[in-house]
């Protein structure tokens, strides 16, 4: 190149493997108050032009768990009384449960692409931005919990019937399940927000995917009406344990199995460290493809 002549900076995609992994998972929780913050930003942001605001959370999933309800018990011929309670309770903690997951894998799989200016500006561990993403989730879904805690709690006290299971010590297995939960949707969002940098309309592709996902999981239809080989359904859908194990717990009172236990640790790791090491392993490459 001769003397004058202006040289040309070629940028070219990072071969997939991982960083170092022990300053990268400290860096990644010496910044963990970035997450929060960016989520707080992000839920005053959606949320500025509603009057309702977080309300909207309580009743969006609500009303269709009423609507899903009445088609329910359309279809199953008008049954009432505790048959009809014990299909509302687990219609309405499923989908609450069930939109959780949801909020946390397409928020999170829209967060590297809407997040652009950031990724270009700063350097920081990327996994952040659907850890704000799986945040938001969190701050979305837990105004929702007292909601279905008042209806089944109240059913219970209210409906006079002894196959009606009392409250027991096995609720104090939610929280756990919900951490497998948080684990199992933020592995899937980090595998979708990949997807989503590589290719555009896996965002829009991911709208019908979540449909179908809902209709295939024990949100609309009870985990006891599978035998047999069937059962085999609950278990190769990763949400399908989790949502089994809730169910069981709330409406029945009852210790979740021994095989949905191990599906959902078994589901929690698969997604996290597939999905964890299918995003590092190619986060360097995001800033060239945004």
């Amino acid at each position: 190149m001769s003397e004058g002549e202006n040289k040309v900076q070629v940028f070219e995609p990072h071969k997939s493997k991982l960083p170092p992994l022990r300053p990268y998972l400290r860096d990644f929780w010496q910044r963990r108050e970035f997450a929060t913050e960016l989520s707080k930003f992000s839920d005053k942001a959606e949320y500025l032009e509603s009057r309702l605001g977080n309300v909207w959370l309580v009743l969006n999933p609500l009303f269709l768990a009423i609507i899903y309800f009445l088609l329910v018990t359309i279809i199953q011929g008008g049954r009432g009384g505790l048959g009809g309670f014990t299909t509302l309770c687990h219609i309405l903690i499923g989908l609450f449960t069930f939109y959780f997951a949801q909020n946390c894998i397409t928020l999170g799989a829209q967060s590297i692409t809407s997040g652009g200016k950031l990724i270009l500006n700063q350097a920081f561990p990327r996994s952040l931005l659907p850890l704000s993403s799986a945040i938001s989730a969190f701050r979305q879904f837990w105004p929702t919990i007292p909601v279905y805690i008042s209806i089944v709690v109240i059913g219970k006290l209210t409906i006079s019937d002894t196959t009606i299971p009392g409250l027991t010590w096995n609720y104090l297995l939610v929280p756990f399940l919900f951490i497998i939960l948080a684990i199992t949707s933020f592995g899937l969002a980090l595998l979708f927000a990949t997807l989503n940098v590589y290719f555009r309309d896996t965002t829009k592709l991911l709208s019908y995917i979540m449909r179908i996902w809902l209709y295939a999981s024990p949100v609309l239809w009870q985990p006891d009406m599978l035998s047999g080989a069937y059962r085999v359904i609950l278990y190769i859908n990763p949400l399908g344990p989790i949502l089994s194990a809730n169910s069981s717990i709330w409406i029945d009172g009852a210790t979740p199995t021994l095989s949905q236990i191990i599906g959902c640790l078994v589901w929690a790791l698969i997604a996290f460290i597939f999905g964890g090491y299918f995003f590092i392993s190619r986060e360097r490459d995001f800033a060239v493809r945004i």
